[in-house]
């Protein structure tokens, strides 16, 4: 339609992102924040995982589930991490050693009842944390199959709400601010809708897609609730991002990228400085009209150091 290859906007969505991070990683430290909620939102790159042999399970970690690990500050709305991987306790240790690096002081944390975080969240934060998980009750009900399509899940009927290091607030303890943005990630990006042709292909743009959406969340877009930005709440910047700040920013990360690459590349390479040649004064040479001894222009026997004529003639050969 704008007649713009394809390679070249995967090329774009991989700049992007990867400045994204970039910015991200740099400047969402040393934070002081009250209260954190982590959760977890599913989908699929390539192929589903039903439809996925053992074998290929095993060969192809790159396809099949993937898992958006994502932590948010309920005071500001802001995304303080994130991570894109599967669902098991290595990636829950990586996520919860990463939002750890990011935070000073005692925070409360909320997650789900996923089993992975029980290890994990003390493990990374230690004794500087008050950590509660949240399990939701669903009503146990009881249909017909013909019935069955109409409710997929059953009716959720309330929380319960358990304490596993610290002391958390119970009554704050809460998740449903993450799983409302997950609800946002899913409107704005198609890759992460349900049952859409849109899927990812791949899983490093399923990953970059995530970053450029989670950023623009932060920075750029205006939250309804607090007329601001996430990261202007929070204190990371002074104003409102625009998408041309996004497409600077991109521009100086991969202007920076490609300094370091060039330096890198000629970083062992050395020239030889060149010698200096030095002129030594000679002396003039006599010319053979000023040599009454010469014996003419083309002598037979010439003195060293008068310049002589050199004839254009060439010497008969001689007849034997």
């Amino acid at each position: 339609m704008f007649k713009v290859g394809k390679h070249t906007v995967l090329r774009v969505i991989e700049e992007t992102g990867k400045a994204c991070e970039d910015w991200h990683n740099r400047h969402f430290r040393n934070l002081s924040i009250e209260r954190l909620e982590i959760d977890e939102q599913w989908a699929y790159v390539h192929t589903h995982k039903e439809r996925m042999t053992p074998e290929q399970r095993r060969e192809r970690q790159d396809r099949g589930d993937c898992w958006l690990w994502a932590s948010i500050d309920p005071g500001s709305k802001a995304i303080i991490n994130w991570r894109t991987g599967k669902r098991n306790s290595h990636a829950a240790r990586a996520f919860a050693g990463d939002l750890a690096s990011r935070i000073e002081g005692r925070v409360q944390i909320t997650s789900d009842q996923l089993q992975s975080y029980l290890y994990s969240i003390p493990g990374a934060f230690g004794d500087r944390v008050d950590y509660a998980q949240e399990t939701k009750v669903f009503q146990k009900v009881r249909v017909d199959a013909p019935t069955w399509q109409t409710m997929r899940v059953n009716p959720l009927v309330g929380v319960e709400r358990q304490k596993i290091a610290g002391n958390p607030n119970l009554h704050t303890s809460t998740v449903c601010h993450m799983e409302r943005f997950f609800l946002t990630m899913r409107q704005g990006n198609k890759r992460c809708a349900r049952k859409t042709l849109a899927y990812s292909k791949s899983w490093d743009n399923h990953a970059f897609t995530a970053s450029i959406h989670i950023f623009v969340y932060n920075l750029c877009r205006v939250h309804e609730s607090l007329k601001t930005t996430p990261a202007l709440k929070l204190g990371i910047v002074d104003r409102r991002w625009t998408l041309e700040d996004v497409v600077a920013m991109t521009q100086r990360y991969v202007k920076a990228q490609e300094d370091a690459a060039f330096a890198a590349a000629f970083e062992g390479f050395q020239t030889k400085p060149r010698p200096v040649r030095v002129f030594e004064p000679q002396a003039p040479k006599v010319p053979w009209y000023l040599d009454p001894e010469s014996g003419g222009p083309n002598p037979a026997v010439k003195k060293p150091g008068i310049q002589y004529e050199v004839s254009d003639e060439q010497p008969e050969p001689e007849l034997s």
